[in-house]
């Protein structure tokens, strides 16, 4: 048997319209749930560990992609980007021509310690470019000028 609609049915019950917001409250959190996810996609871990120096001039590179983040500790240990894996020279050198044949614009992200000496950071340097990966960002803080 069919109901019969009353005054309470429509969307203009008690003479003014009816507006249900909870649909558009749904779709704000499902995109600041996106947005967060892809804002973390984009970023790359830092080892705490490396004390990155300071430099007047630095600049914040835009382009991320295609860095291959190799960290040099104070004692000359080459690691990995989350800082897990110790790489000799010749693993620097395998891991840059892998890269180099994923993609041909990879780039050495190279976060050497500030208390690394010089020689440690160009045995790095160098190795990256026995792999084909000649061009270098070394990370540095951005300060006031």
């Amino acid at each position: 048997m069919a109901r019969r609609r009353t005054a309470n049915d429509t969307l203009f019950a008690g003479g003014a319209p009816k507006v249900d917001i909870s649909p558009m409250i749904d779709l704000v959190f499902l995109l600041l749930i996106f947005f967060m996810i892809a804002a973390t996609a984009i970023t790359y871990k830092k080892d705490k560990r490396v004390m990155i120096p300071v430099a007047t001039d630095s600049k914040v590179p835009e382009l991320v992609e295609g860095r291959i983040v190799i960290n040099v500790y104070q004692d000359g240990v080459i690691r990995d980007e989350s800082g897990t894996k110790v790489y000799t020279e010749d693993d620097v050198e395998r891991v840059m021509a892998a890269a180099k044949v994923r993609n041909v614009n990879s780039r050495l992200h190279l976060r050497a310690d500030r208390r690394a000496t010089h020689e440690q950071v160009k045995k790095v340097i160098n190795a990256s470019a026995r792999g084909g990966v000649n061009n270098v960002i070394f990370s540095t803080y951005v300060t006031d000028k």
